[in-house]
């Protein structure tokens, strides 16, 4: 019998020649990381026509959101923030149109008086700074025009302006809930804007509201195909939307669909408001990630948490996110939370941040609002979303294993079947290349401790009603994120006093 079998040299052939076969096999098993991929959910300016719930690649990035999707749309707003830091992580779209019903939302700014002095007015839309100069002896109206034109100058803000006799009339650009998310504020930058101001003038501001009916967004989730999008970022925290995502994460982890994700939304209302919204949520598919008084909207939290955390998963899935959150801008000093704050809200399945010494705003710790098992009873076995980011990881590299040479196009034989051929699939031949998976991948990129417990709990066997089936069970121990150092220092000025 020959040790060396072929597939296409001849076996009879007897002229003289040199024959050479080749056929790829599967080399190092560490290659099988899970590529990272954002999506990000949003709506869309009047007047654009982007093909409806269907995803789509941005490869130019915000630039091309602005353009398919309107300047200053939310889903240009959200591929600006995913943009500052996704690195080189891929970025989707899946535009969904305004609601029948929708309506959106406005706001006021109101100017009085007439300038006694020259100076300058810093308002902040959605966080975004915009600076009007006054000159002295400007009246009310002609500050209320300046606004407005500064306004409609910054075309990358959610609103559009419009002033009349000293009122300027704000609008958002799309319609819905979410718009009355979008903040009017004046001097966040604090003292040196507030001293700024042009004297003899009073601005008052009438914060968006009335804006009404967020889109329906399960028929956007059913369409995400085959396409494996790790974290979709959603602007909407109603609990119709949050349902949909959550009912769509089901679906994906399905051993047929094999797709999970990571659902982030952002969250900009008080701590206590923010415990009462965990409270109606349970899901291993939604991460609340809150900036307590931030004026940025929710939506842009949402992406720019997908961008970092994204970037952090490409090459180090399972590993926790505790870094800078760009672009995004804290409330006052207030919302600075204690330890025993974030310890509550990890506990009821929200995720936290830090504010910076200088101000700026850090993720904490990403949590999914996964708290009770299906029975009701406490359940923290998913209580950290970087356990979302280590099984996606251990899901496809799995699949990629063996939908590869040499399991691609082969035969099921026992263990003890003597056979040469290059297609024969035995159950060991399975279990060795999954304790391969396990020492190249999942041990070498730390998504697996207890090594050797885990590979000998591996079991494949042929399956007893189907002999084209093997059955695998790899009884994986995940590494968990580090959160924790707990030191104890014990002090004296004696020396301890010997038995």
């Amino acid at each position: 019998m020959n040790n060396v079998n072929f597939e296409f040299v001849p076996t009879n052939a007897a002229a003289p020649g040199v024959f050479v076969e080749q056929k790829a096999i599967r080399g190092s098993l560490g290659s099988l990381l899970i590529p990272q991929i954002i999506l990000l959910i949003g709506q869309y300016n009047s007047g654009k026509t982007p093909t409806d719930n269907c995803p789509k690649l941005l490869s130019g990035g915000a630039d091309q959101a602005a353009d398919l999707y309107g300047l200053g749309s939310m889903l240009h707003i959200m591929a600006m923030a995913a943009d500052r830091g996704r690195a080189t992580v891929p970025l989707y779209a899946l535009p969904v149109p305004d609601a029948i019903a929708a309506v959106e939302a406005s706001g006021l700014i109101t100017v009085t008086g007439t300038a006694t002095g020259s100076g300058t007015i810093s308002l902040y839309i959605a966080g975004k700074l915009v600076r009007v100069s006054v000159a002295k002896d400007d009246t009310f109206d002609v500050i209320a025009e300046a606004i407005a034109d500064a306004i409609t100058a910054n075309v990358n803000l959610p609103v559009t302006a419009a002033a009349d006799s000293g009122d300027v009339v704000i609008t958002s650009k799309w319609k819905g809930l979410t718009a009355n998310g979008i903040t009017i504020e004046i001097d966040l930058g604090g003292d040196t804007e507030e001293l700024n101001e042009p004297a003899g003038v009073t601005v008052v501001i009438t914060d968006m509201a009335s804006g009404a009916t967020d889109p329906d967004i399960a028929t956007a989730l059913a369409a995400l195909g085959d396409t494996w999008y790790t974290i979709i970022a959603n602007p909407y925290t109603a609990d119709d939307q949050l349902d949909d995502l959550e009912e769509a994460g089901d679906a994906r982890i399905h051993p047929l669909v094999k797709r999970p994700f990571i659902g982030i939304c952002g969250y900009v209302d008080t701590l206590a408001n923010f415990l009462t919204f965990l409270d109606t949520r349970n899901s291993i598919w939604t991460t609340a990630m809150p900036v307590e008084g931030s004026p940025n909207l929710s939506g842009e939290i949402a992406a720019s948490v997908a961008g970092v955390a994204a970037a952090n998963w490409q090459s180090r899935p399972g590993v926790p996110y505790r870094g800078y959150l760009p672009g995004i801008l804290h409330g006052t000093a207030d919302e600075k939370w204690t330890y025993a704050q974030r310890d509550q809200v990890i506990k009821a399945g929200g995720s936290t941040f830090r504010i910076g010494s200088d101000g700026t705003v850090y993720v904490d710790a990403l949590a999914t609002t996964r708290t009770l098992n299906d029975l009701g009873a406490d359940d923290d076995s998913w209580r950290w979303t970087e356990t979302v980011s280590n099984i996606q990881a251990k899901i496809y590299s799995v699949e990629q294993l063996f939908l590869g040479e040499p399991f691609i196009s082969a035969i099921v034989v026992d263990d003890a079947a003597v056979t040469g051929v290059s297609y024969a699939i035995r159950p060991k031949t399975v279990k060795a290349y999954a304790i391969r998976l396990v020492d190249e991948l999942w041990v070498a990129k730390a998504l697996t401790k207890e090594r050797n417990a885990v590979v000998a709990g591996i079991i494949a066997e042929i399956d007893s009603g189907n002999p084209g089936r093997i059955n695998l069970l790899i009884p994986d121990v995940l590494a968990a994120g580090l959160k924790i150092i707990a030191g104890k220092i014990q002090w004296s000025f004696y020396a301890p006093v010997s038995a």
